[in-house]
């Protein structure tokens, strides 16, 4: 039998819960962050206001816009009571972040028609809404991957169905590449010196080709998954090699104070998600991109793995502050690998010694 998939994802998360919890935030531009913006209220991207934004500039396009701080911790809980809805109807679910998840959904829709399918979504928005008193919008597909570019299709607080494989093909075929997910900035840039910037421009390639260009693994996803043959099951058991964030600036950054803080904030994050699942890594990577598209990284190895937000980020502002160019910034972010359940290090012979 084939399987259909939901992929929920909850409208402006950060930006939705501050004002669920504070009445005089509804109705009016937000944006939560503190130098660069987090997430932006629906009112304030009416204005062009967008995430990775400094705010200064949001400002600019939205003087009357309403700055507000950032808790990440909250957000995290209000996530895991959202996740802890979606587990009692069903373990077959894979959460993607605090915000969104995908849930098999092919036991509850056996006859597999749409009008059945639409109860069913709709009948798990409101359930969402009637419990946590946020929105989502919901995507389904015959896959994971359009499932997620399903929902976000009729963005904010709706819904949109794949009706199957054809249906797919017809939506996506004169989309900008950046609609794929996988199909991220870097690719989409070595595409565009061969002038492929359109799923039908890919479509044309051949697979020999983009496995040439791109290697084996890449290659061959590039080819299936604009072709809705791109597959994996749900996977609520996965073991994470490390966790990462990071961000893209819409015009190249020079406050070196924003970019700092910067990476605080994702440090908060990351240490949230490693407390979360019981972790610890003991390699943080920072990833910095200039406007001339140069990338570098640098890493750092912990003498112990650690989940602190404080010892990832003193890791990630040594690699910064050793770096000899700090402005025309586009991207940074941070990475923290050699994940581990545990952060005690088993003590070498030679450590044993010293001890003694």
């Amino acid at each position: 039998m084939k399987k259909i998939y939901m992929h929920y994802d909850m409208d402006a998360f950060f930006a939705s819960v501050e004002q669920r919890e504070n009445p005089e935030l509804r109705g009016i531009p937000i944006a939560v962050g503190h130098g660069i913006v987090t997430t932006a209220s629906y009112e304030a991207r009416k204005f062009g206001v967008k995430s990775a934004m400094p705010v200064a500039a949001a400002k600019k396009l939205c003087p009357h816009l309403k700055l507000v701080p950032v808790r990440k911790n909250y957000y995290g809980k209000v996530g895991r009571e959202i996740q802890q809805l979606i587990l009692k109807i069903t373990d077959k679910c894979e959460f993607a972040s605090i915000d969104e998840g995908y849930i098999e959904i092919t036991e509850f829709v056996k006859n597999r028609d749409e009008k059945y399918i639409e109860r069913f979504v709709e009948g798990f928005r409101k359930h969402i809404y009637k419990n946590i008193r946020l929105t989502c919008s919901v995507g389904i597909g015959f896959s994971k991957v359009s499932a997620k570019i399903a929902s976000d299709i009729n963005k904010p607080n709706s819904y949109f169905i794949f009706r199957n494989r054809e249906h797919f093909l017809s939506y996506i075929m004169d989309k900008n590449l950046s609609i794929i997910p996988g199909i991220g900035k870097k690719t989409r840039e070595l595409l565009g010196l061969f002038n492929i910037r359109t799923v039908s421009e890919l479509y044309k390639i051949e697979k020999k080709e983009l496995v040439k260009k791109f290697g084996s693994n890449r290659g061959e996803y590039l080819y299936n998954v604009i072709r809705g043959q791109q597959f994996s099951e749900i996977d609520n058991n996965r073991k994470r090699q490390s966790y990462a964030h990071e961000v893209t600036f819409n015009q190249s950054m020079n406050d070196i104070f924003a970019l700092e803080e910067e990476l605080r904030e994702q440090s908060e994050k990351l240490s949230y998600r490693l407390k979360e699942y019981g972790e610890f890594g003991k390699t943080v990577t920072l990833k910095i991109r200039y406007a001339n598209f140069l990338t570098y990284t640098r890493a750092k190895t912990l003498k112990n793995p650690t989940n602190k937000t404080e010892e990832i980020l003193n890791a990630a502002m040594e690699n910064f502050r050793n770096l000899k160019k700090k402005d025309e910034v586009r991207l940074i972010g941070i990475q923290v690998s050699s994940i581990t359940k545990s952060n005690i290090v088993q003590l070498t012979f030679n450590d044993m010694e010293k001890h003694d």
